[in-house]
């Protein structure tokens, strides 16, 4: 598995979790996001979905974003891989079929722990 796949993994989670809750519907868009994104679809179903069950592990044991975040903040240096994983953190804010301001706030923290203007997103 790749550092990009994994943290794209944890931002989705991380936002997915916001809300207090990860439904099954998340998961499944976390698959179908990764196979139809080109930074990620070279990867297979079966990394993608340890990715997905890594990232998940991580952000409901710690019960709080902070150690995602330093992990994404430390390994996503390059524009491109943190416009991926802005786009990560968009797709899934409406991943459940609900959008709550938790999950808006958490994607404001990733903005910000990225370096980029949470304004933008």
């Amino acid at each position: 598995m790749t550092p990009t796949l994994l943290n794209a993994g944890r931002a989705f989670a991380m936002v997915s979790f916001s809300d207090g809750r990860l439904a099954p519907a998340e998961a499944h868009r976390f698959a179908k996001f990764a196979h139809n994104e080109p930074a990620l679809n070279h990867s297979g179903h079966a990394e993608i979905a340890e990715a997905w069950e890594q990232a998940t592990r991580e952000v409901h044991a710690a019960q709080s974003f902070g150690p995602a975040l330093l992990a994404i903040r430390t390994e996503i240096a390059s524009a491109a891989d943190k416009a991926l994983v802005m786009r990560v953190a968009q797709a899934a804010l409406v991943a459940d079929g609900r959008l709550e301001l938790q999950e808006n706030q958490a994607v404001s923290s990733l903005a910000e722990a990225l370096g980029l203007d949470p304004e933008n997103y």
